[in-house]
């Protein structure tokens, strides 16, 4: 892949944060830095997400950053005052836009208190139609915060293949669920994540619960095909 100077020349001239939630794209957003910023002038930001984090995801966590030699560059935290689950009760299934309160109450949050004003993230414009209007430097206009994207262009198999050539294992939440298990409940998780999610005992039972308090059109949508989707991973395990 291509290096794009001018975001290491902007990270080498300033202190920044990077976003690590133990998912491949943050992965390989963390290597990238290791491989391209001269300073040490960063840390990295682990969010877990109160009740919907698995501890495989947490583990993996620091396990990298051991296996990389940053440990001291790792803050891990979380909302002490808050669960996930019970959050779903009060506000209803997170969505995009203003009903994503996930984001905001669990991430932004953190993010405001324990980041540097400059924040690295692992996003690619394959994921989504939104991200495909995001800049590799962009500013958040209601929090004021600087992030960078460095492998905004980059495809799956582009992370992956940067992933291998250092030698560094994947999630093994991937393997498990579909997903990194930093967020087990998420309304846009593809059929097969949900199929595998579902399979698991524990994470059934909080999922099908909190699938009781869809609030409005779009998340009685999601409640549904959630529930559809459960009753085929029974099928799966009976079969």
């Amino acid at each position: 892949m291509k290096i794009d100077t001018d975001l290491v020349k902007f990270l080498n001239s300033r202190f920044f944060t990077v976003l690590f939630s133990g998912g491949k794209d943050s992965l390989a957003t963390l290597l990238w830095v290791i491989d391209n910023i001269d300073h040490d002038n960063w840390n990295v930001l682990y969010i877990e997400i109160s009740g919907n984090t698995h501890p495989l995801c947490t583990e993996y966590v620091y396990s990298v950053v051991r296996s990389l030699g940053i440990e001291d560059k790792l803050i891990h935290e979380w909302r002490k005052d808050l669960d996930f689950f019970e959050c779903v009760k009060k506000w209803g299934i997170p969505l995009l836009g203003i009903y994503r309160w996930c984001m905001w109450q669990f991430k932004v949050k953190i993010i405001e208190r324990y980041g540097y004003l400059t924040q690295v993230l692992g996003i690619k414009m394959s994921d989504s139609h939104r991200r495909r209007k995001v800049k590799p430097i962009d500013v958040i206009k209601s929090t004021g915060h600087v992030i960078v994207s460095p492998i905004l262009g980059w495809t799956t198999e582009d992370v992956i293949d940067y992933i291998k050539e250092h030698g560094i294992p994947l999630n093994p939440c991937y393997t498990l669920f579909g997903h990194s298990g930093n967020c087990m409940f998420c309304p846009y998780h593809n059929k097969k994540q949900i199929i595998l999610t579902m399979q698991d005992p524990e994470w059934r039972a909080r999922i099908l619960d909190a699938l009781q308090y869809a609030k409005g059109k779009i998340a009685r949508e999601v409640a549904r095909k959630w529930l559809k989707i459960s009753r085929q991973s029974v099928l799966l395990k009976v079969f």
